[in-house]
């Protein structure tokens, strides 16, 4: 079993502490990893983005029939406007071919509870609504000061993107 594992969006999107264990390093034994994959597998996962520093070995992913995407995210630090758009864009397209996909950082808190709460917020949720539902149903996420503003900025950002394009007849 994973650590701080569970459904955000029930059967869609979820978050998780590090697969392979705490200390899991890309050099080392895959059994936990392994292990850790079949466990996601059978809760229905189907795509995984990891956000640590380093990559899941992709050996075992792609036996567990796995779409993965690597987002390395210095521990503790809140993720780039690039960061957060790819993720987005993966996640959408994923659960569009109705694939559940599972974020997870190193301990399934900072990194992953800030990207869990930016997708929220691209589903038409308030910033404030999107960090205290997070922060609910994964107690302990989005964990610093700059990984807060990271949700606020993406907010912000998505506000003057859809005002631009109101504005010049886009949308």
């Amino acid at each position: 079993m994973i650590y701080n594992f569970n459904w955000l969006l029930p059967g869609q999107l979820g978050g998780a502490g590090q697969p392979g264990g705490w200390g899991y390093r890309l050099d080392s034994d895959q059994e936990q990893l392994v292990e850790d994959l079949v466990w996601l597998g059978d809760q229905g996962v189907r795509a995984l983005v990891s956000l640590t520093e380093e990559p899941l070995a992709e050996g075992p992913v792609a036996q567990q029939g796995m779409r993965y995407l690597h987002l390395p995210i210095e521990d503790m630090q809140a993720p780039r406007l690039e960061e957060i758009s790819i993720f987005v864009e993966f996640v959408d397209r994923t659960l569009a071919e109705g694939l559940p996909v599972v974020v997870h950082c190193r301990a399934g808190m900072g990194r992953t509870g800030t990207m869990l709460a930016c997708y929220l917020i691209h589903r038409e949720r308030d910033p404030r609504a999107a960090l205290a539902e997070v922060r609910t149903r994964r107690p302990g996420s989005v964990e610093t000061w700059a990984q807060e503003l990271a949700v606020h900025e993406y907010a912000a950002h998505l506000r003057i993107s859809t005002n631009w394009s109101d504005q010049v007849g886009m949308n």
